[in-house]
């Protein structure tokens, strides 16, 4: 099952349906704007070696933001409500060579309320909203069936390629597969075979506009991403810069739901990132659900 395809199934809602397909000569926003495209003077290979290279001290990330989260749950009876959470938080990285390590909290006044993560072989929520009824939703990502619907609108570890935290793969595609277009004075990459869509500053080489699409070139994530933070980091090499968005808004196509993230601070350095973040084991001890919900079971 591809990337694309599991993602599909593990949504839940709706708030904002972007499509976001691309024409020959057009692209298509949010608002139904139109704009001429023009071929942009760069190959896959340049630009995702500057994309990469602006990226590559973000191994790790530490960061604390304002979350927000809205999207619509059917309880047990069939009972469809729109729920909203929201807080200061902290979003988490370790980039892994397979798979990230990622995890997001949602708290108020020190106490943790919603804990989401992702590791090498799981994905998960802790939801402890209700203090008498602390559920831990629990999926893996090596599971081929189809599994309940992830209570959140996103998985963690897409949040990563949303933010445009994940590099780009290096091989060159064939004319077919990628296209590059100059669109508002910025690039527009294109390209089904990876499942992507994105907008680049050509001066930054950091996105504005991060779409993963299905297989009909179809927008399923939409990320718009505004304004710069300065990571800070020990481990940034003399007079090297790296930069975050200030805001991330994510939606989901089709479906009732909205993910934002307003960062405060950020680090690279490694000192702040435990591996007990990640560990779920650990996780279960210290966060003591009262119940597990395995989403790959029937």
């Amino acid at each position: 099952m591809s990337g694309v395809s599991r993602l599909a199934g593990v949504l839940l809602v709706v708030v904002v349906c972007i499509t976001g397909c691309r024409t020959d000569d057009n692209f298509s926003t949010a608002d139904g704007f139109v704009s001429p495209l023009k071929p942009a003077d760069i190959t896959y290979e340049a630009l995702a070696g500057r994309y990469n290279a602006a990226i590559g001290p973000i191994t790790a990330l530490w960061s604390r933001a304002d979350i927000g989260l809205e999207w619509a749950e059917v309880d047990e009876d069939g009972d469809r409500r729109v729920r909203s959470e929201g807080g200061t938080g902290k979003f988490i990285m370790r980039r892994g060579e397979k798979q990230s390590h990622i995890a997001m909290t949602v708290e108020k006044l020190g106490k943790i309320y919603l804990w989401a993560g992702s590791n090498q072989t799981s994905y998960y929520l802790f939801d402890r909203v209700d203090a008498d009824n602390k559920t831990l939703y629990v999926g893996g990502h090596g599971y081929t069936g189809l599994s309940k619907p992830f209570p959140l609108p996103i998985q963690p570890s897409m949040v990563p390629i949303l933010l445009g935290l994940e590099p780009l793969p290096v091989q060159a595609f064939s004319a077919s597969d990628v296209t590059i277009d100059l669109y508002r004075g910025q690039y527009l990459l294109d390209c089904p075979t990876m499942g992507r869509r994105m907008l680049i500053d050509p001066r930054t080489f950091r996105p504005t506009r991060v779409d993963l699409t299905d297989r009909s070139g179809y927008s399923v994530l939409t990320a718009n991403l505004s304004g710069q933070l300065q990571i800070e980091g020990a481990e940034l090499a003399a007079g090297a810069t790296a930069i975050i968005c200030e805001k991330a808004e994510i939606y989901v196509a089709g479906f009732e739901s909205r993910f934002t993230l307003e960062f405060e601070t950020a680090t690279t350095s490694k000192r702040r990132i435990r591996d007990r973040m990640f560990d779920l084991d650990a996780l279960k001890k210290a966060l003591k659900p009262d119940r597990v919900v395995d989403l790959d079971q029937p």
